[in-house]
């Protein structure tokens, strides 16, 4: 069962987890956890997919956006084990 959520705050240590699984980790400053952590802080739209069955983050979306017209998708990472099955869309 996958369930879809919105959160405040992520862990820096969840979103590297999901780049790395996703392989956009190739991609981003995986090596850097300060700007990764403000990457984090600084979207105003998280979204994360969660295996229930396995405890698992297995998809986060980090986005900014006015919540009227405009949204920038900045990251949208999911666990390479899930691709294909429609998560991201």
């Amino acid at each position: 069962m996958i369930e879809i959520y919105q959160v405040d705050k992520l862990a820096v240590s969840v979103f590297e987890a999901v780049l790395n699984l996703s392989g956009l980790a190739e991609h981003r400053p995986i090596h850097d956890r300060e700007r990764l952590q403000r990457m984090r802080d600084n979207s105003n739209l998280i979204v994360v997919t969660k295996d229930i069955q396995l405890d698992k983050i297995i998809g986060i979306s980090c986005a900014i956006t006015d919540y009227s017209y405009c949204c920038y998708l900045s990251d949208l990472a999911v666990d390479q084990a899930y691709q294909g099955s429609g998560i991201g869309r």
